[in-house]
């Protein structure tokens, strides 16, 4: 989840550096790249290597992290199966009606539900603090 508002705010903050078209600083001509290179195409690659490299290092962590949670359920499924069929004591671990698959995922998709609303809104909150950040820092 974490990795996702990183995501999101070098999003946020790479994009606004890259496509904006005034220099946020006073040097018209940046001394490290020998005077060939202005300020605002220097805060644009800036901007990209925010924006780009960054974003796909965490999208490549989340790939990862999903794999091992996907192996991880692979395996706890065939250990249930391999159970099953050797007692009746795993087949408890198998709704067969409607009504019994409710009330064995009510809560789980409960806290799910509300990990994504507040992941939301911390997002938002990420957003809108950086938005009113950078209004203030250029008014």
């Amino acid at each position: 989840m974490s990795g996702f508002v990183v995501i999101v705010s070098n999003i946020f903050l790479g994009s606004l550096t890259t496509l904006k078209e005034v220099p946020l600083y006073g040097s018209e001509i940046i001394a490290a790249s020998g005077g060939r290179l202005r300020a605002l195409a220097d805060e644009t690659i800036g901007g990209y290597v925010i924006w780009v490299p960054s974003s796909m290092v965490l999208i490549v962590a989340i790939i990862l992290v999903l794999n091992g949670w996907n192996a991880a359920e692979e395996r706890r499924w065939t250990s249930r199966y391999d159970l099953m069929r050797q007692s009746n004591a795993a087949a408890l671990e198998f709704p067969e009606t409607a009504e019994e698959l409710r009330l064995k995922v009510e809560k789980p998709n409960r806290d799910m539900g509300r990990t994504l609303a507040l992941g939301a809104f911390a997002m938002f909150m990420v957003v809108m603090i950086t938005v009113v950040t950078i209004v203030y820092a250029l008014g």
